[in-house]
C-alpha cells in the first residue's frame, strides 16, 4: 500500500464538514498517520505539531472531519487522547485505513505499534501487520508449529534497518504471559526483534529490545 499521498485540497474537501486547509505539518503528521493508522496525541505534540496552538491544530483538523479523536485507557497511565482518519475515504485518499479497532483489536494495542514507530525514529520502510504483502507474510511461517501450536507467528509491523535487515516489532497491551512472549520470540529468532510494553505490563521482554511506554 502507497502511503503518505499528497492529497489536494480542492479533492480532499469534497469529503469533508468545512474548509480547512492543510499546512506542511499537518501533511507531515497524516503521512505518518497513513503509516501507522493511530496516533497518540503525546506523539503527535512531541513530533509534529511543537508551537502553543497545537492542540487546537488538532481539533480543528477533528472538526474539519479529517480526523477522530478517541479515549485510550493503560494502566498506570490513565486515560489518554489518540487519534486516527474520521472515515475510511480520506484514510484512503492519504494511502492508508482507519485502524480496526474493537473488531480484530484494542486501541491500546494499536497505540503502542504506533509508538514503536516514533520510538524507532520513524523509519520509512515501516509497515503495519494489516498492510502486509503476500510475500512478507511469507516470510513468517514456521517450518513447526510455535510453543503454543501455531504454524505462523505474523508480528504487528516490520521494517528493514539500514543495514538492510528485517526488523519484527510487536506490540503487548500488558496481557501477554511469559510463554505467549516467548513463543514469539522463538518464532523470530532469525531476525532482529523490537517490542512495546505498557510500563505496566502482566510480563516483561526480556532478551530483545523493548520501548516501555508511560
Amino acid at each position: 500500500m502507497i502511503t503518505g499521498k499528497n492529497v489536494r485540497t480542492s479533492t480532499l474537501r469534497k469529503y469533508l464538514n468545512g474548509d480547512i486547509r492543510l499546512t506542511e505539518r499537518d501533511r507531515e503528521f497524516l503521512s505518518d498517520l497513513s503509516r501507522v493508522q493511530i496516533i497518540d496525541k503525546q506523539d503527535a505534540l512531541n513530533v509534529h505539531f511543537k508551537t502553543a496552538n497545537s492542540s487546537k491544530r488538532l481539533d480543528s483538523l477533528c472538526k474539519a472531519g479529517v480526523l477522530e479523536r478517541i479515549e485510550v485507557n493503560q494502566p498506570g497511565r490513565g486515560r489518554f487522547k489518540a487519534y486516527h482518519f474520521k472515515t475510511d475515504k480520506i484514510a484512503s485518499l492519504f494511502g492508508g485505513r482507519k485502524p480496526a479497532i474493537e473488531r480484530k483489536r484494542n486501541a491500546l494495542h494499536e497505540v503502542i505499534t504506533s509508538k514503536i514507530f516514533f520510538a524507532e525514529n520513524r523509519p520509512k520502510s515501516f509497515v503495519v501487520e494489516g498492510n502486509f504483502t503476500k510475500e512478507q507474510n511469507e516470510l513468517f511461517k514456521l517450518s513447526s508449529p510455535s510453543l503454543t501450536g501455531r504454524n505462523s507467528s505474523i508480528p504487528d509491523a516490520m521494517y528493514v534497518n539500514a543495514s538492510g535487515e528485517i526488523v519484527v516489532c510487536e506490540a503487548d497491551s500488558g496481557q501477554y504471559n511469559k510463554t505467549q512472549i516467548r513463543s514469539k520470540q522463538a518464532a523470530w529468532k532469525g531476525f532482529k526483534q523490537v517490542w512495546g510494553q505498557p510500563a505496566k505490563a502482566g510480563a516483561r521482554v526480556t532478551g530483545s529490545k523493548v520501548h516501555l511506554f508511560s
